[in-house]
Order: structure tokens, then C-alpha cells, then sequence
């Protein structure tokens, strides 16, 4: 799976948060990082669009929605007609969001400070992805990273990272086959006791998944059997 993730932040170079990301996201070479500014034609652009299957944009949220050089992109890109009928050259690739936010999780919803949720501030962005057919992925909202203890940046890396680079992220299932896989990359650049200790988290976390896998089955067995009996 291939992913573009496009960044449209005004003060991208000073913001802490995208050099995370984007740091983040070095060690994966089916990742392309593009910014809204860069110096390319508008069907260089589509074109990139089209190579890839999982579109991220990323990016600061302002004013409930995103700022105005993301959204002029989005205008200029996507145009009139470029990911419509009836070739829907979009269709079946996902899009998902990565929105930044100053403001705590604990301040959207109703009956709070902001009262509305981030779901439904970002719903344009929903009617977007279903316009040209393209699959939603159920947004990333980072709130107030300044204050997150280094502990919490690294969870929100991973989880990041899995955002964007895994292919079924949404399961449990998914999630522990990308940790997987990213524990095999690793261990096979390492000898001696590292190499030993990763081996062994690795064949722990197999595993715990054929175990999960044989629990899933005899459950649907039992519920299977359930159906017939009624």
C-alpha cells in the first residue's frame, strides 16, 4: 500500500508537531510526503493522487475547518470535474485526516466549549471523500500535543504511523500484524542480545495472535451453531 500524505500547515517549519510526524514516517519508503506549496503542476499532482492508495491530509485545524492554503489545494486539485464521473479516477482509494488542535478533547461536544465534535466539524471533508468515491477513514485528532508527556508522544507516533501506513489499521487483528512486520524490519538489522530480545517479543506476539485467531473462530463456530438451533 502506498500513501501521500499532504501536509497544508501555514507555519509548517516551526511547528513541533509536523517534524514529529514527518521524522516519524522516515523509515517507511512507501510513504510520500508532499507540502501544498510545493512547485508542481497541478496534473503532476493528480498524477500522485492516482499512484497512491490512501490520501492523508494533514493539517492545523482554523476556524473548524482547514486553513485556507490546504483548502485552496483542495479547489485546485480536485477542480470541476478531475475525480468525477464518469471516471471517478479516485474511486475505492482511501482518504483520511490528521487534524492538529490547541483545544483539549474534552472541550468538544455538546453542551461544552466547543459543541460540537470533531466528527462533525470535519464532516465537508466526509462529503468530499464521498463525492468522488473514495473511502473515509475515520479522522486522527491530535489535541494540545505541546502538553503530551513523552510517553504519550510515542503512543501517538505509533498510532500515527499505523494511520497512515497500516493497511487495516481500524482492527485489533490488523494493528498486531503491522506490529508484526515492523518488529521483523527491525530485527533483521540487529545481532547479539537485541536481536535475541526482539526474536522473542516477536514469536510472544505470534503467539498471542494464532490464539486470538483460534478464540475468533470457535466463536463464530458458537455462534454459527446458535443460528441453526432457532
Amino acid at each position: 500500500m502506498k500513501t501521500l500524505v499532504v501536509v497544508g500547515h501555514p507555519r509548517r517549519e516551526d511547528s513541533f508537531t509536523q517534524q514529529f510526524f514527518k521524522e516519524g514516517l522516515a523509515q517507511f519508503d512507501h510513504v510520500t510526503w508532499m507540502t501544498v506549496d510545493e512547485q508542481q503542476s497541478v496534473a503532476e499532482q493528480r498524477q500522485l493522487l492516482m499512484a497512491h492508495d490512501r490520501i492523508i491530509l494533514q493539517f492545523p485545524l482554523y476556524w473548524y475547518s482547514a486553513p485556507a492554503e490546504l483548502k485552496q489545494w483542495i479547489d485546485t486539485v480536485f477542480g470541476d470535474t478531475f475525480a468525477l464521473a464518469p471516471r471517478y479516477v479516485l474511486q475505492e482509494k482511501e482518504l483520511g485526516l490528521v487534524v492538529t488542535t490547541a483545544t483539549a478533547a474534552t472541550d468538544f461536544g455538546a453542551g461544552r466549549v466547543e459543541p460540537f465534535t470533531m466528527d462533525e466539524l470535519l464532516r465537508p471533508f466526509e462529503a468530499l471523500a464521498h463525492r468522488v468515491q473514495m473511502t473515509y477513514l475515520p479522522p486522527l485528532a491530535v489535541h494540545q500535543f505541546a502538553y503530551m508527556t513523552p510517553d504519550e508522544q510515542q503512543r501517538l507516533l505509533v498510532n500515527y504511523q499505523q494511520y497512515v501506513t497500516a493497511p487495516t489499521f481500524q482492527t485489533l487483528a490488523g494493528r498486531g500484524a503491522w506490529i508484526q512486520e515492523q518488529l521483523a524490519h527491525k530485527l533483521a538489522g540487529l545481532t547479539g542480545d537485541d536481536a535475541i530480545k526482539v526474536q522473542a517479543l516477536l514469536t510472544q506476539l505470534t503467539d498471542n495472535r494464532d490464539a486470538l485467531d483460534d478464540l475468533q473462530m470457535n466463536l463464530r463456530l458458537m455462534k454459527d451453531a446458535g443460528d441453526d438451533d432457532e
